[in-house]
């Protein structure tokens, strides 16, 4: 194998290890240097015997056929005892000649497309979950030799070791997407700063805060509140949190309010630094901000579900949790203070608690929605 071969090959599948957009031309630079027509990078559920490929040289149709009708006649799978990763192999290692060219699966499947020989490279073989690169040739072309098996040996660490890094980066943008999905649907504003205190993320709530313009607003790529000195307030805390403060006393974080010139009550801010920053890495955010708004973030659905309350108890139980008294509950809420009071007495039944300020400790520990 020539070494400029190998060279091209090999980068075609560490750039494929990056993007599993990529795999499609690295399979097809591992078959030209094997006389494939056919390579396919097929992932595999064991369990629930659903998969996945990445092709090239056969249509999607084809594809579609192989998973929903062949793969369950596929004898080059059925006489494999067990997958061991790192092994490669031809048909003929795994079944006689004569089995594959009289089973079905090679007359309705492989036949039709001039899919004659196999190659076969194992890369993963877990309990539940198998990963290979299987590679065909047009029936012209004659058998796969041990030559070619020992050429591809020689890719084999290669091929697993990039389709390792390509399974690490989709998992994480996965868990990445998932966790952003969590914070997108939280009441709660959450945004992620930089060293400088520039804010690199806002959750959907934060940006709808900062559109109302009665607090704090998103300026270029700073969050600045409205008044000057509860701006100053806010900026002490982001740069504490970001750990740009001189003193060593200095705080990393806390928590303060943010008044609101439409009268509703003040944003709670908390700012703390996140866990696990290392101080040589300049970029990336390294600390958040959390922003409560009294009046949206509410825990409606837990509260009634917890404790069994009725609708007129909750409505009771979230103003009491805006520090209320059953007074002011009551004339928010346009009942008797009677009625409140009987609610209240009902709410120290159900949760177990018997002062006011017990059952709000209860009722603020709740997670919110």
């Amino acid at each position: 194998m020539e070494e400029p071969a190998i060279s091209r090959v090999l980068d075609a599948i560490y750039d494929a290890s990056t993007s599993l957009e990529r795999w499609p031309a690295a399979l097809e630079r591992v078959g030209e240097m094997f006389g494939a027509s056919y390579v396919g990078l097929i992932d595999r559920n064991l369990n629930t015997m659903q998969g996945r490929a990445i092709a090239v040289g056969i249509d999607l149709p084809s594809q579609r056929e192989y998973f929903e009708v062949w793969s369950r006649h596929d004898v080059l799978r059925q006489w494999t005892p067990a997958y061991s990763a790192g092994v490669v192999e031809t048909d003929r290692d795994i079944l006689p000649r004569s089995e594959l060219l009289r089973s079905d699966y090679y007359n309705g499947f492989m036949k039709p497309r001039d899919m004659h020989a196999v190659l076969r490279i194992t890369l993963e073989a877990e309990p539940g979950f198998r990963k290979i690169i299987s590679m065909t040739r047009s029936v012209r072309l004659g058998d796969y030799e041990t030559r070619d098996v020992e050429r591809c040996r020689r890719l084999t660490p290669h091929l697993q070791r990039a389709a390792r890094i390509a399974q690490q980066i989709e998992d994480s943008k996965v868990m990445l997407t998932s966790f952003s999905n969590v914070l997108e649907q939280s009441p709660t504003g959450v945004l992620l700063l930089d060293r400088d205190g520039e804010v690199m993320f806002a959750n959907r709530a934060a940006s709808n805060m900062a559109r109302m313009g009665d607090s704090f607003v998103l300026r270029g790529k700073r969050i600045e509140a409205l008044h000057r000195d509860h701006d100053a307030a806010l900026q002490l805390l982001i740069a504490g949190a970001a750990g740009r403060l001189d003193r060593s006393d200095a705080p990393r974080g806390g928590a303060t309010r943010l008044p609101r010139t439409s009268g509703r009550p003040d944003y709670a801010v908390a700012a703390a630094p996140l866990a696990g920053q290392s101080p040589l890495i300049e970029s990336g955010p390294v600390a958040f901000l959390l922003i409560t708004d009294p009046d949206t973030t509410s825990a409606r659905p837990l509260i009634s579900q917890f404790f069994g309350l009725s609708a007129a108890e909750t409505r009771l139980a979230e103003r009491l949790m805006l520090g209320e008294s059953p007074e002011e509950a009551a004339a928010a809420l346009n009942i008797k203070v009677s009625t409140a009071r009987w609610h209240l007495a009902s709410l120290y039944r159900k949760t177990g608690t018997h002062r006011q300020a017990q059952l709000v400790r209860l009722l603020m520990s709740l997670p919110t929605i």
